[in-house]
């Protein structure tokens, strides 16, 4: 059963591990282009804004961003999007795929790193963040035990391991302020499918009639099955 390389944070890593493995198809490695090149035409133009334009030795002043373009320091580190076919969402397709696309905050939507909350487990204050293994993991609240079961079946027809952490006032992480479902605006039996770069690829903001089903597919379409 494939579990994924260990912590990877880096989009490339665990695509080319899960397709070595034989758990994804060969055209999830596609998806590499499709998410991170929009971000590194970003992240290269930004770098033409604040202090790193002081350095450039320039005859003239054209090297600088126009102000317009400038954008925050959140979304140059994590307030970006990804859209490929590893995350799976209803939104529309962007009409220029090599645009990046920019958020305000993390709200678990699909294609955003995973939102951090600061939560209790086994007594000890962590963050959600931490809650987050080396393969996929399911983030649900008080009401979604029904993924447990889900995730189960889903593991075992495609081979994949997927953690489950219920997030709530009655669950095995406490959230006695209910932040996770404010910051994530999930129903108590919604859930997050965390893929192993931290990134979410797939969202249900509530529980279906057939989780299991949903839940299979969802995992087929970001491994490219």
């Amino acid at each position: 059963m494939w579990t994924g390389p260990a912590r990877a944070t880096e989009s490339l890593a665990w695509k080319l591990a899960a397709v070595l493995d034989g758990a994804a198809g060969p055209a999830l490695l596609a998806s590499y282009h499709a998410e991170r090149h929009p971000v590194g035409w970003f992240s290269a133009r930004q770098s033409l804004t604040g202090p790193t334009v002081a350095f450039l030795r320039s005859e003239d002043n054209e090297s600088g961003l126009p102000p317009e373009e400038e954008q925050p320091m959140f979304n140059l580190l994590v307030g970006y999007q990804y859209r490929s076919t590893a995350v799976v969402t209803d939104d529309p397709v962007p009409a220029d795929p090599d645009a990046v696309l920019l958020v305000e905050e993390l709200c678990g939507q699909p294609g955003t790193r995973t939102p951090h909350a600061w939560v209790r487990r086994g007594g000890e204050r962590v963050s959600t963040l931490d809650l987050l293994g080396s393969g996929f993991t399911l983030l649900t609240g008080n009401a979604g035990a029904g993924w447990l079961a889900a995730a189960a079946s889903a593991s075992a027809t495609l081979g994949v391991a997927i953690n489950v952490h219920r997030i709530g006032t009655d669950a095995d992480v406490i959230d006695p302020e209910g932040r996770w479902g404010s910051l994530t605006g999930l129903s108590p039996d919604g859930v997050l499918l965390i893929r192993p770069d931290d990134f979410v690829g797939w969202r249900a903001n509530k529980l279906p009639a057939s989780p299991g089903n949903e839940l299979r597919q969802a995992l087929s379409a970001v491994l490219s099955r």
